[in-house]
Parts: structure tokens; C-alpha cells; sequence
């Protein structure tokens, strides 16, 4: 049977991530399949695209550039800033990951050199400037119109719970 994705569909996949040279950077191998659903953002686009294309069973790997993937490293994103101003007597090494609060979440940086004072943080992802592949394997696909979803569709006809628990 073939089955057409779209955007709402919620899909279970493996996948494995690799950079080029072959190096594993996650998998579901270890931990087990994840589900998301199509067009929620929780994967890359091109992750997702890939998807859409599948059929349950199928297999295939993908190849996404950085700036499709992680993003391209930005050279903007590395500050040089006073240890003494900044981590006052708290213990900082290369390696850190330090986070700093924006007004809308976290902003978080690894501590790339120590040079006396000077601590320089790069805000890239370690991902960044990297194209990776994906090997993607769809093992379920449950559309938003199957009957799974029903249960949660009648919810959006109440105007409040009072009304919910009057039908029961």
C-alpha cells in the first residue's frame, strides 16, 4: 500500500547521522526509533523533505550541505572577553560550554582558548561548516487522519472542560 505524507503526519524513523568521513554523530540505533511530526521543526528540513518522499519500509540515505544542515560556521559568533570581568573566581577550561541568557532563551558558547586573561567562546555548533548524511529508515506513519487521531478531534468542539465532562 502506498501512503502519501503531508505536512501533520506523524512518522517513526531510525536514522543514523554521520559527517563525510564516516564518524557517527547520533543515531536511534542504541536508544530506539524517535517519532515527530511532519512540519512541527523538530528536524531539519531536509531531514523532513527526505521523509515526505518515503514510504514505511523504505530506506535511503541523504546528503545535506552545512548551510542546509547545522548552518555554515560564522566567524561573528566568537567573542573575546576579560575572564577577571566575566567568570569573576569560577573555574572556566577549554572545552566549557558556557551559557549566557538572552531575552528569549539561551545563548551557549564553548570555550575555544584561554590565553591569560583573555577567554575567546565560539557560539557555532560544534555541527557548523560540516555537510552530513542521514541513513533514514521509516518504520510507521501515523496520518493525521487515521483513526488514531479522532479521540483528540472531538476535543476542539467544547468550549471548556465543564462541557467535556457533562458528555461523560
Amino acid at each position: 500500500m502506498i501512503t502519501m505524507l503531508s505536512i501533520g503526519d506523524t512518522v517513526k524513523v531510525h536514522y543514523t547521522g554521520k559527517y563525510e568521513d564516516g564518524t557517527v554523530f547520533d543515531s536511534t540505533a542504541t536508544s530506539g526509533p524517535i517519532m515527530f511530526t511532519i512540519g512541527d521543526e523538530m528536524m531539519l528540513e531536509g531531514f523532513e523533505n527526505a521523509v515526505l518522499a518515503m514510504e514505511v519500509g523504505d530506506r535511503k540515505t541523504i546528503h545535506l550541505k552545512a548551510g542546509d544542515a547545522y548552518g555554515e560556521y560564522d566567524s561573528d559568533l566568537i567573542y573575546t572577553i576579560k575572564k577577571d570581568e566575566t567568570f569573576k573566581d569560577q573555574e572556566v577550561k577549554v572545552g566549557d560550554e558556557v551559557q549566557i541568557p538572552t531575552e528569549d532563551s539561551v545563548f551557549s558558547l564553548t570555550v575555544v582558548s584561554i590565553d591569560g586573561n583573555e577567554v575567546k567562546l565560539d557560539g557555532n555548533s560544534p555541527m557548523a561548516g560540516r555537510d552530513v548524511y542521514f541513513d533514514i529508515e521509516l518504520l510507521e506513519v501515523v496520518s493525521r487522519d487515521s483513526d488514531s487521531f479522532d479521540e483528540f478531534d472531538d476535543f476542539e468542539d467544547f468550549e471548556s472542560l465543564d462541557d467535556i465532562a457533562d458528555d461523560y
